[in-house]
């Protein structure tokens, strides 16, 4: 047994064992923080600050030394989930929530649809560029689409005028070329791929991917710019153990990222992560709530207690932080 830090609001110290991952650096269970809180989304600052949104109980700021919580009592956010966070370069904290939000520091600001003239004002997925050009989805079944904001206006992109082969996004992710890549469910296997490079706009559907994804979670970029997808079968009745789950894409060839198949089990992806190691995080809906892929093999981990795993985030000094149903698990 060693001794590792848990992390509670009382900042308590706790032991517990040693975790190891397939083939890398040994990580080790660090705890969890703010048990009482739901987080499904995680991002971090220059300075390393954790920013955390919560299912419907506002955003939480842990520096590691203090924690504060920004919600309805003491700010202009509501009850409604903060889906997607991300930072820019200046560091601005952009929520995606029920409208665009940013904190600047010191003032939230919302971006609201009827002010702005935006075409819808559910904002489930948020990106920056290398320019700190903010993409956000601004759509649903039928309405709006995909939304840039570059600081002074913005610019919305519907099937009606632009490339876009629908409205309802599932996921966008930005490369280290500054590719925006774009999922898109506008129905069950009525899915999408969108890559913008420039003036460039290029759709990937079931004829350039080699089959028809169910229903997109969410979508990441790699070190090697390639795009890594998880696929959410939530919305299907039927039950199908080697049903593809996640796969990665470089815009001419498909590889699916294969589960282990143990008596014929049926996973259910939530969500896919890249570290700066390139591994893949994925978390599922199982008594193994979440697995390390590296090297072509997994290791799956379960959390005792922790309501499931919703968001995955690494700080700038390598620490994985889990978002969970009951909480943050820090991973070193």
């Amino acid at each position: 047994m060693k001794k590792i830090l848990l992390i509670v609001l009382s900042f308590a110290l706790l032991n517990a064992c040693k975790n190891d991952t397939a083939n890398p650096v040994p990580l080790e269970i660090a705890g969890a923080s703010l048990q009482d809180y739901h987080i499904i989304s995680i991002a971090f600052d220059k300075s390393g600050t954790a920013w955390l949104g919560t299912l419907a109980q506002g955003l939480i700021r842990h520096s590691g030394t203090s924690i504060a919580v920004f919600d309805s009592t003491n700010s202009i956010l509501t009850k409604a989930a903060i889906w997607d966070i991300e930072v820019d370069k200046k560091g601005n904290v952009w929520l995606g929530a029920d409208d665009l939000i940013k904190y600047d520091g010191s003032k939230f600001t919302r971006y609201g649809s009827g002010e702005y003239n935006l075409p819808r004002n559910a904002v489930r997925s948020v990106a920056i560029d290398g320019a700190d050009n903010v993409w956000f989805s601004a759509g649903a079944s039928r309405q709006g689409g995909l939304v840039k904001y570059d600081g002074k206006r913005f610019s919305a992109f519907t099937p009606e005028n632009s490339k876009l082969p629908g409205n309802l996004i599932g996921g966008i992710a930005i490369d280290q070329q500054n590719t925006v890549w774009v999922a898109f469910n506008d129905g069950v296997t009525a899915t999408s791929i969108v890559r913008i490079k420039d003036d460039k706009w290029e759709i990937f559907g079931e004829k350039e991917l080699g089959f028809n994804p169910y229903y997109y979670g969410n979508i990441v970029t790699d070190k090697n710019n390639d795009l890594l997808a998880s696929i959410n079968y939530g919305l299907s009745s039927s039950i199908a153990p080697s049903r593809p789950q996640i796969f990665r894409f470089n815009g001419q060839s498909t590889q699916i990222i294969k589960l282990p198949e143990e008596d014929k089990k049926v996973y259910m992806t939530q969500q896919v992560f890249v570290d700066r190691d390139n591994r893949i995080w994925a978390a599922f809906w199982d008594d193994k709530e979440y697995g390390i892929f590296r090297n072509g093999k997994w290791e799956l981990k379960d959390l005792d207690e922790s309501g499931g795993i919703f968001a995955f985030g690494q700080s700038p000094t390598g620490e994985m932080w889990l978002g969970a149903g009951r909480g943050v698990y820090i991973l070193k």
